[in-house]
């Protein structure tokens, strides 16, 4: 397991998981918006408001756990079907984008991390274009 202060490396990949709500359906598939790389809307007072959650990569990988697998092991918000699996790299999202890649473990998840930076409107679909699926919701888009 890596540790918390552990870097985290420019060829690892971190997962964002996606809800169909954050998608558009584009010849008969999920495709994701743009706000679906938004940061997280502060749960607390004090919170930082410039975060977006990821699962990371190195972790995932210690815990012999695999991304395809996070909408049903991952604490989602209701039905796994509706969850989807986006890929980013952390080199692009540092160099590229001026993000940076924090360990934030948590107890029902500890491979999470949080990708650290302003996300305006620009960085999103770039973010967007960069991201690829590893896995698409499986609800049946139609």
């Amino acid at each position: 397991m890596p540790a918390l202060e552990a870097p985290v490396a420019d060829e690892t990949d971190v997962y964002r998981l996606i809800p169909v709500a954050s998608c558009d359906v584009i010849d008969g598939q999920w495709e994701f918006q743009s706000g679906a790389f938004d940061n997280s809307t502060p749960l607390r007072d004090g919170e930082r408001d410039d975060e977006m959650s990821v699962v990371l990569q190195d972790t995932l990988a210690a815990l012999d756990r695999l991304p395809e697998r996070l909408p049903i092991e991952t604490p989602c918000s209701g039905d796994p079907e509706l969850w989807g699996v986006a890929r980013l790299n952390i080199g692009f999202l540092r160099k590229d984008e001026e993000q940076e890649i924090i360990r934030s473990p948590k107890e029902d998840e500890p491979a999470h991390g949080d990708v650290r930076g302003t996300k305006n409107t620009k960085r999103r679909r770039r973010l967007k274009k960069h991201a690829e699926w590893v896995i698409r919701p499986s609800k049946d888009p139609e």
